[in-house]
């Protein structure tokens, strides 16, 4: 019994910036994503599924252009300031470049969005709406997750968050009323935006004396390049959770929106551990290349992602009378469909992410998006021409592109000689 005592102490003492990472994230991802939980009820009601409906859908556009701020640093910037953690000048070179970089990628958002509003017949009458929208994009660039998470000290973003989105849940209630109050919704998210993003930037300028420079273009395009493949992931990943709204406001209504949007909302909460236990391991694994580390990590979060989707679907329909109401139940299916891809979520995080990426297979790990990517275009395209657009079938397509997502990651592992599930466990 001591034997295990000591052996248990000395695992925890060994991955303890991993817990430590791990708690803060877990704290900072439940919140962010219970908090729409709590006002979804409000706001359905208040402003009505039309209305709300049309709103997802502004978030849904404005989604792509998020792709586009985000450019993949999310995984690229947290590596590169994890190998240099301790290097105060590259960290200044890194952040300052990724800054510039993101900066010019948010102006050219602003002039695409400016087009988009003119073309998209949804967004007539609502053009304010979707400009302000854009909070999601100046968020992206102003708060900069990617370098707390590099130097695992995901502490400051955890208490900064929770300030930020507890007033945006007070302003909630106090300046929504109607559905005329729909613009209120995107300028309380913004006001939020830009106390979180200050508040950390003043952490990484001040407190942490990064010093912000303009870097050569040589080195910003050094940056841009290497970035690439991630942007080309960030995309695949995202697609089809973005362009299933998108598709369902523009050809089927925004009633159907609103329902595969509380869908999704759901099976995102569920996934939350899986993608947190990633986040909070993945500077180790990448720094390490440890493989049998790895293969203990997986075992453990497959097994809670099997029991995470057992439960889920057990109680689909109790969440959503909760959540939603009994008139939003036609989301039961779509949310128990979606859940069931926790499971090729789990492999891909594993043999994509956290393997592909940390080994420097990047070329792999941008194949994968870009055949992912084209067989969910294709699809897309196929229903259209039969005419299948519906709640039922975008849901089972967004399953099929996990699984195909998953499958690949495992072909190319195997093919690099990194397949951790042939790792003995020590």
């Amino acid at each position: 019994m001591n034997y295990i005592i000591v052996r248990l102490k000395d695992r925890i003492h060994r991955n303890k910036g991993v817990l430590r990472n791990f708690s803060y994230l877990s704290l900072l991802q439940v919140f962010n994503l219970f908090l729409p939980l709590i006002t979804y009820p409000y706001l359905i009601r208040v402003l009505g599924k039309e209305i709300y409906g049309i709103v997802i859908f502004a978030q849904a556009i404005v989604g792509y252009l998020m792709i586009l701020v985000g450019f993949g640093f999310n995984i690229s910037a947290t590596k590169d300031v994890s190998l240099h953690r301790n290097n105060r000048d590259k960290l200044s070179e890194i952040v300052s470049s990724v800054f510039l970089i993101k900066g010019f990628l948010l102006i050219l958002a602003i002039l695409i969005l400016s087009i988009l509003v003119m073309v998209i017949p949804q967004s007539n009458g609502y053009e304010m709406l979707f400009f302000l929208t854009l909070w999601m994009c100046l968020y992206d660039v102003i708060f900069p997750i990617w370098y707390f998470q590099g130097i695992e000290e995901m502490k400051y973003i955890t208490y900064i968050t929770l300030i930020s989105r507890l007033t945006f849940l007070f302003l909630i209630f106090v300046f929504i009323h109607s559905p005329k109050d729909y613009l209120y919704l995107p300028i309380i998210n913004g006001f939020g935006a830009i106390l979180a993003g200050v508040s950390s930037l003043v952490i990484v300028f001040k407190k942490h004396k990064i010093k912000f420079k303009f870097v050569s273009f040589s080195c910003l395009k050094s940056y841009f390049i290497d970035t690439f493949p991630f942007f080309v992931s960030n995309i695949s990943t995202t697609l089809y959770m973005t362009t299933s709204k998108v598709v369902l406001g523009a050809f089927v209504g925004m009633k159907e929106v609103a329902y595969y949007d509380l869908a999704e909302k759901l099976s995102t909460v569920l996934k939350t551990p899986i993608q947190i236990i990633g986040q909070a391991i993945y500077p180790s694994i990448a720094k390490n290349r440890d493989l049998v580390f790895v293969r203990k990590s997986f075992n453990y979060t497959l097994s809670i992602a099997i029991l995470i989707m057992i439960v889920g679907i057990g109680f689909s329909g109790y969440a959503v009378k909760l959540i939603g109401g009994i008139e939003m139940i036609y989301s039961v299916p779509i949310f128990q469909i979606l859940l069931i891809s926790i499971i090729p979520v789990t492999i891909s995080l594993f043999f994509a992410n956290l393997v592909l990426v940390s080994w420097g297979f990047n070329k792999d790990f941008l194949r994968l998006r870009l055949y992912t990517n084209g067989f969910y275009m294709c699809s897309i395209l196929i229903l259209y021409l039969v005419n299948y657009l519906n709640l039922y079938s975008l849901a089972i397509l967004a399953l099929i592109i996990e699984f195909f997502a998953a499958f690949l990651a495992f072909f190319f592992a195997k093919k690099r000689n990194v397949n951790f599930c042939l790792c003995p466990i020590i």
